[in-house]
């Protein structure tokens, strides 16, 4: 069954797929900017003068969140005298990997034709391919599969709401490409029971191991320095609020209770970090505050050494938003009304109550968070204002959820030891 998907994806779909993305270049910039990288992808490749005495395995990551996962996973192959090349679909996963740890190539990975495909696989002669969470390429894994690659999936999460998985025709294709992958590491039991029974009658071994997202943020929460964003004398006595990763939606949530929340305890602080802090969101926050909202009395950070007595921080800048979580009372996740909800773990591993939303699903960690007692659902302004009043006034309440979500972690770490010792061994 897999040579006759072979065929009808060279002959049928893959010009589709390329006629898609060249018609979408045409209007989206990022996709552009795609075409763009993968021009070179062979010529950067030679030029690498990569180690021949050394095992190579390539990490796949759709984008930038994917690679973060990866993370712990590349450290623990790098101490085995692995030489790792990391891959990407998308730009902003290429260009934002600035993590990259030392000796680690990236590249994209190419346009899913076969003689791309065989040229790439021939130039770096892999020993294993690892594909964190999802976007596979069928001749990339035909190809790797031919030529004796071990395939590996980590992060295998099930989308019971993919429709893909509905439709009979392209189920069976996905099917097929899942059942090339040697392992594939589930995050939890519904993932496992799930991809346990569509992987029957294939060759795919499937095993539950956990999330190593959850490890990635422990391991960033550990060199979080509490006092490098803010003067300790600024917040002192304070509760921190801090509104990450925020759209024009959460906002227009949150900041009316903020408001009026103020008029009862005073002795709250709010960092509000903007998803995207362009210069036009900073100054369209800044005008909303001052014409709607005159309890909240804002500041950028860039300019907070001249900072007299506000209570509102606007952060105007990148990077900070962990850190500020570590030293935050309350947190409130964006995104959930938007475009998908952006990481909840970040402020959780503090051990402080996480507000969100999440009509818009894109991943498990805000069902893990509801289930265990340290996140709260947001779905209106009335339900946002009972919720952070009792969080702020009732002391009980407040500490059973904070306290809640060290369980969160208690069950998932371990994640990358377990993946290591099943695809060295």
């Amino acid at each position: 069954m897999v040579k006759i998907w072979f065929l009808v994806y060279n002959i049928l779909f893959l010009p589709l797929i390329w006629v898609g993305f060249r018609f979408l270049s045409l209007f989206n910039p990022k996709i552009r900017e795609g075409f763009k990288g993968r021009k070179k992808i062979f010529s950067d490749i030679r030029g690498w003068n990569l180690d021949a005495s050394k095992r190579k395995i390539i990490f796949h990551s759709s984008s930038l969140g994917e690679y973060q996962q990866a993370i712990p996973i590349i450290k623990e192959l790098q101490q085995k005298e692995y030489q790792i090349i990391t891959t990407f679909f998308s730009p902003s996963g290429y260009k934002n990997s600035k993590t990259l740890l030392s000796e680690i190539k990236k590249t994209y990975i190419p346009f899913d034709s076969y003689p791309n495909v065989r040229k790439f696989f021939n130039l770096l002669k892999p020993e294993m391919v690892i594909l964190m969470r999802y976007d596979l390429w069928f001749n990339f894994l035909y190809y790797a599969q031919k030529t004796g690659v071990k395939i590996v999936i980590a992060n295998a999460r099930y989308d019971e709401n993919d429709v893909f998985w509905k439709v009979p025709f392209v189920k069976s294709i996905k099917k097929a490409m899942y059942g090339m992958v040697d392992k594939m590491f589930a995050i939890d039991e519904s993932d496992y029971n799930n991809y346990l029974q569509l992987m029957q009658g294939y060759k795919t071994k499937v095993i539950k191991a956990g999330d190593s997202k959850f490890e990635r943020v422990y391991e960033a929460s550990k060199l979080i320095k509490k006092e490098e964003v803010i003067k300790p004398e600024i917040i002192k006595n304070k509760k921190v609020f801090v509104i990450g990763s925020s759209w024009k939606d959460d906002e227009d949530i949150i900041l009316p209770v903020l408001s009026k929340v103020l008029k009862y305890d005073a002795g709250i602080f709010t960092f509000l970090v903007p998803h995207e802090p362009k210069e036009t969101k900073i100054t369209a926050i800044e005008e909303n505050l001052k014409n709607e909202y005159p309890n909240l009395k804002s500041i950028r950070l860039s300019d907070i050494e001249n900072y007299s007595d506000e209570n509102f921080v606007i952060v105007d800048s990148i990077g900070k938003l962990m850190s500020l979580y570590s030293i935050a009372y309350i947190a409130y996740v964006g995104g959930g009304l938007r475009t998908g909800l952006h990481n909840v773990l970040e402020p959780a591993i503090f051990n402080i109550p996480v507000f969100f939303a999440n009509e818009v699903k894109n991943s498990d960690e805000d069902e893990i968070l509801v289930e265990k007692g340290c996140g709260i659902l947001v779905n209106n302004r009335n339900g946002f204002y009972r919720e952070f009043r009792k969080m702020l006034s009732d002391s009980d309440y407040y500490r059973k959820a904070g306290d809640s979500c060290k369980y969160v972690f208690d069950e998932t770490l371990g994640t990358t030891k377990k993946i290591i010792e099943n695809i060295i061994n």
